[in-house]
Parts: C-alpha cells; sequence; structure tokens
C-alpha cells in the first residue's frame, strides 16, 4: 500500500485498482460489474438498504469506475470516509471495514441486479449517442483508433450488452478480484487501518503497455446530419509522443497554448475574434499520442472553422505567437501541479500515473521541467502534429448526409 499520511483533510480516502485488458469483447461486461459493484452487496442486496448501510458508517462513500490507459483499463474501486477522529464513536471503524469488505467480496451478483444493471447501462448509452458532442468524439476516436484500443469505447456499447450474462460478470468479478491491485491511501489512517488494508487484497507494481498511433498518410472523415441546432466538430491529430517521453512537457505547454489553457490561440482568434464557435477547446490523449480539438458551431462555419484551426497549429509550430500564451502555459500547468495537493483524488492519480510509466518525479522537479521547455521546443513539437481525423455531427436535414 502507498500510503499518504496527512491530517490535512477531513476524510480518508482509499483507491483499488487493477489493470484489464481494453477489449472491445469484454468492456461491456466490464461496466456491468462496475454498476453491480457499486450499488448493492449480499448483506444489503438493494440501492435502499446499500444506501442505509453507508449512512449508518456516517455517510460513507463508494464509488467505481473504468479508466483507460493505452491498451488498458483500470477498474477502480474508491472509498471515502470521515477520519474517525473527528467522529469518536468507538463502532465507525469496524462500520467502515465492513462496508470495504461487503463490497469487495460479497457484492450482490444476481439475475435482479443485472437486469437493473442492463437498464441503467443502456440508458446511460442511448444518451451518449444522442448527445452530439459525445457522438462526434467516439467516431473520432473510433476512426482515429482503427485497429487499436482506442477504438473501443471505455463506457461499453449496446451491441456488447445484448451478450453479457450472469456468469460472464460473476467470471469478470472473480479474475478482477485475483488480480493484483495497486492500493493507494490518503489520509489519516489508524494502525489497525493501515494493518486491515494490508491483508485486504494481493497488491503489486502495475505497468502498462503504450505507445502513440502512427500518424496515417491520409486523415479520416467521419460525417453524420442530425436535426440538430448545432454542429459539433472534433478533430484528432497524432502527436508521436506519449507520456512517458521527454517531449511530453512541451506537448503539455503546446496543447495549453492552443486550446487548453485558461488562455489560448483557439479561444482568443476563433471564438473571440472570429466568432466562428460557441465553444472550442483542445485536450490530450496522452497514453495515446493524440490531441483531440473540440468545437460547437454551425454548419455554415465549418469551412473556416477548420482552416483557422489549421492556421492556429501552423502559427505554434512557425513559433508566431504572443510570448504572453507561451508565459501563461507555463504559469497554468505550474499552478495545476501545486493545486493537486489538496485534493486526494489527484493525489492519488499522480502516484498511480508513476508507477504505470515507473517514473517517479515529485512536484519539484516536474515543475522545474516544465519551467525548462522553451519556444523552441515547443515549436518542433507542433510540427509533429498530423491531422488524423475529422468527426461532424451537423444540424440539417437528415437526406443530407453523404
Amino acid at each position: 500500500m502507498q500510503l499518504i499520511q496527512t491530517s490535512r483533510f477531513t476524510n480518508n480516502t482509499v483507491s483499488l485498482r487493477a489493470l484489464v485488458p481494453l477489449d472491445s469483447r469484454t468492456i461491456s461486461g466490464w461496466n456491468v460489474l462496475v454498476w453491480m459493484i457499486r450499488s448493492a452487496t449480499e448483506a444489503w442486496p438493494d440501492r435502499q438498504t446499500f444506501t442505509e448501510a453507508l449512512g449508518r458508517a456516517y455517510s460513507m462513500h463508494v464509488r467505481c469506475g473504468l479508466t483507460g490507459y493505452g491498451a488498458q483499463a483500470a477498474l477502480e474501486v474508491v472509498f471515502e470516509w470521515i477520519r474517525p477522529d473527528l467522529i469518536r464513536d468507538p463502532a465507525y471503524p469496524a462500520a467502515v471495514q465492513e462496508v470495504m469488505e461487503q463490497v469487495l467480496f460479497h457484492p450482490c451478483l444476481t439475475a435482479e441486479r443485472l437486469e437493473e444493471a442492463l437498464y441503467m447501462i443502456r440508458a446511460r448509452l442511448l444518451r451518449q449517442q444522442e448527445d452530439p458532442d459525445t457522438a462526434a468524439v467516439l467516431a473520432a476516436l473510433a476512426a482515429a483508433g482503427e485497429g487499436t484500443s482506442l477504438a473501443v469505447p471505455i463506457s461499453g456499447t449496446l451491441e456488447g450488452l445484448e451478450s453479457v450474462t450472469l456468469d460472464e460478470v460473476r467470471h469478470l468479478w472473480k479474475t478482477w478480484l485475483d488480480m493484483p491491485k495497486s492500493l493507494y491511501a490518503v489520509g489519516d489512517l489508524l494502525p489497525e487501518m493501515q494493518r486491515f488494508l494490508d491483508g485486504l487484497l494481493q497488491t503489486a507494481p502495475v505497468c502498462t503497455p503504450h505507445s502513440p498511433l502512427t500518424p496515417r498518410e491520409m486523415p479520416a472523415v467521419v460525417r453524420e446530419v442530425r436535426d440538430i441546432a448545432q454542429t459539433s466538430l472534433v478533430q484528432g491529430y497524432t502527436t508521436q509522443i506519449t507520456l512517458s517521453d521527454p517531449e511530453s512537457a512541451a506537448l503539455m505547454v503546446l496543447s495549453s497554448i492552443l486550446g487548453s489553457g485558461q488562455k489560448s490561440l483557439l479561444f482568443e482568434e476563433i471564438r473571440e475574434r472570429h466568432s466562428w464557435c460557441y465553444s472550442i477547446s483542445c485536450s490530450l490523449i496522452l497514453f495515446d499520442g493524440l490531441l483531440l480539438v473540440t468545437a460547437g458551431t454551425r454548419a455554415e462555419y465549418l469551412e473556416d472553422l477548420q482552416s483557422e484551426i489549421a492556421r492556429q497549429i501552423r502559427r505554434i509550430a512557425d513559433d508566431d505567437y504572443p510570448q504572453s500564451l507561451f508565459d501563461a502555459a507555463i504559469l497554468d500547468l505550474v499552478d495545476g501541479i501545486s493545486a493537486r495537493r489538496d485534493f486526494p483524488r489527484a493525489l492519488i492519480e499522480t502516484a498511480f500515473q508513476q508507477d504505470l510509466l515507473d517514473l517517479h518525479r515529485t512536484d519539484q522537479e516536474q515543475i522545474a521541467r516544465l519551467r525548462r521547455v522553451t519556444r523552441r521546443d515547443v515549436q518542433e513539437t507542433a510540427q509533429k502534429l498530423q491531422l488524423a481525423v475529422t468527426s461532424i455531427v451537423q444540424e440539417g436535414e437528415a437526406d443530407e448526409q453523404d
């Protein structure tokens, strides 16, 4: 167990994670298992009795989810509870431990719970399909990552749900239970809780294979026309850089300058100067080497918008942008590193990613690394960007679709 012992937070937080393959054949089943783990146990076999049990443990929180890291996904169970020294109830630590044991070792995996899980997840996936922004992102990832794990939707698919059985879910739970796990804790843990957690499950170091997407000779184009109020545009650019590469710091600075920072070229030039979109930003999928630009716009602005996005990227590649944006990007990223000290989940995520990459740096080392990034570094990083996919969910009549 990696323990960050501190009394800064009111709550104690524990995270258990195991890496599972990000595979289209099983991802829907893993999503069903996640829903069932976090909603009921054998002792509390429905959501109402489970919620009441958490209430008796002074509003303890249980979360369970999947997060993609390259070719694998981490199935994580998180427990949060108020520090016992603030409660002063001698029965309280035992109540917390009981919840943990029930969730991890006695989930309610019954046919009735399966039907409820399938219903809830199906409804969630339908909402995602109906949302133009989400649909455009999913289509972009599927096209850019064709034949790779990037194309596998982390939330599963409607088609995959149709074949999920109770036997499969129980098999996946047993598989997850037997896997070595990463265990992280942040807070002021009592010695007996530390001993309990150390003996809870087998833990082991983690790592994950990851490599950047290969640039495409010709960008893919995906377009869908719907009866909607505005158009969603997503463009994906291969970076040829992943989080473990030396150039990753320059890539994060580039992303901030382009569209992920508080001040950025995309926002100032496209949103404010030209008013060609309602919103625009960019983000990085670091384990797969992809930069995503997302925008909400109108169909009549699509051609101008795409040309201007390309022009702003060329500006960075030509080192033709204000020094103030470069300075603001460094400051934003440094502030982000400093701010995560205030959030237990951010501390855990940082520790987990460092374990995944076998690359451990202190906050001070990461800040120093960012401050060493030069404009030339950012310029060379921008020159590596290549458009891989353009995904559009466009307003209009359905018969206009290509």
